[in-house]
């Protein structure tokens, strides 16, 4: 997934924390479960500053 200079994804809206093209998703965006110990840890690599 495409993702921002500051390493967000590009489908997010900061806002909402919402995916903004949900139905339309990619295939890694589909395999991971919102919650999972894979997605919090991919979250927390992404929203921490180096």
């Amino acid at each position: 997934m495409a993702r921002l200079e500051d390493g967000w994804c590009a489908a997010l809206d900061r806002n909402t924390l919402l995916c903004t093209i949900y139905e339309k998703r990619p295939k890694i965006c589909r395999e991971l479960e919102m919650g999972e110990d894979e997605c919090i840890s991919i979250r927390t690599a992404t929203l921490l500053p180096n």
